[in-house]
């Protein structure tokens, strides 16, 4: 966090390390909610956030992103606060819109968590996956939201090993206390080798770092343009590694008809987007790719879908 965010943190009192950002999700929730509190969720959003949410008994409170976009709906968001609101979960860069949130969102948010004395939680998990001379801003760096957010991030991204399920809490002392009052009733701690391992892969010199945004780019371009070409209409991925592409061009209307389609009979696996939000009320027009494959396994999917679509 000194390295790339400037941000100073002890890790005795405010570093908690995880089994993996979900379950450091969970405990951060067990950790500060009590039952009926509200947890604002912006959807489309990560399908563990509402599960996780109702185990700790909250009431969920959505409110929907607005494509091409997906900028931050200010007066809803507003509006969505009360004095119940306990917190507000916030991925940046953001799955599955591939959005990342500008200073200016998170003061917003930071501020209206300020008003009703509400926490902010950052899953960042994709902080090293910013395209185009974009640039992470962790909650960690907005004045509002020093002492009243929970960042979570993992190694399983940055590094491709998504199995060690290594991930962390990062928050104040007194913040950090509630997190570990759960956490030590979920899992206790992660497993001593991974954490030794992935403490050694979080070294790497600045050039690792590069040239996976190098090559994920390259990899994001080619699907990116390969969709395109194919007759669906992409919208333009900030960060994570996915792409999200409207599907009505090519006939369809149901998300799930076509993943399934796509993967009976073309053998590429899809994502329906309608999944990510409450009761599939919206994104049924959406689809999302992911390119976080190796090039070969990209270059068979593209193959595969250019000769399924290609004779429609």
């Amino acid at each position: 966090m000194k390295r790339f965010y400037d941000v100073d943190l002890n890790p005795d009192t405010e570093i908690t390390v995880t089994s993996g950002a979900t379950e450091g999700l969970c405990a951060t929730l067990m950790g500060i909610v009590e039952a009926g509190d509200e947890v604002i969720l912006l959807e489309p959003s990560y399908d563990s956030y509402a599960p996780v949410a109702t185990m700790a008994k909250a009431k969920i409170r959505y409110v929907s992103l607005e494509g091409p976009d997906f900028s931050l709906p200010r007066e809803k968001l507003a509006a969505a606060f009360n004095p119940r609101t306990k917190a507000i979960l916030v991925n940046n860069p953001q799955n599955p819109c591939c959005k990342t949130y500008s200073r200016e969102e998170l003061s917003f948010i930071g501020a209206l968590c300020e008003k009703f004395g509400a926490y902010a939680i950052g899953d960042e998990v994709y902080e090293h996956l910013v395209y185009d001379g974009g640039r992470h801003i962790t909650m960690l760096n907005i004045p509002e939201l020093k002492n009243r957010c929970f960042v979570i991030s993992s190694t399983a991204k940055t590094f491709s090993m998504t199995g060690w399920k290594i991930g962390y809490v990062m928050a104040a002392p007194s913040l950090t206390n509630a997190v570990r009052m759960s956490h030590q009733f979920i899992t206790f701690c992660g497993q001593g080798p991974l954490q030794e391992a992935m403490a050694f892969a979080t070294d790497f010199p600045d050039t690792y770092y590069h040239e996976l945004l190098m090559d994920y780019t390259k990899k994001r371009n080619r699907l990116s343009d390969a969709l395109a070409n194919l007759g669906l209409n992409v919208f333009p991925t900030a960060g994570t590694y996915y792409l999200l592409a409207d599907i009505r061009s090519l006939g369809y209307d149901d998300d799930v008809s076509f993943c399934r389609t796509l993967t009976e009979k073309a053998g590429v696996a899809a994502i329906p987007c309608s999944c990510f939000w409450n009761g599939r009320s919206r994104g049924k027009e959406l689809a999302r790719f992911c390119f976080c494959k190796k090039d070969e396994t990209l270059d068979e999917a593209i193959k595969r879908l250019t000769a399924f679509l290609g004779r429609r």
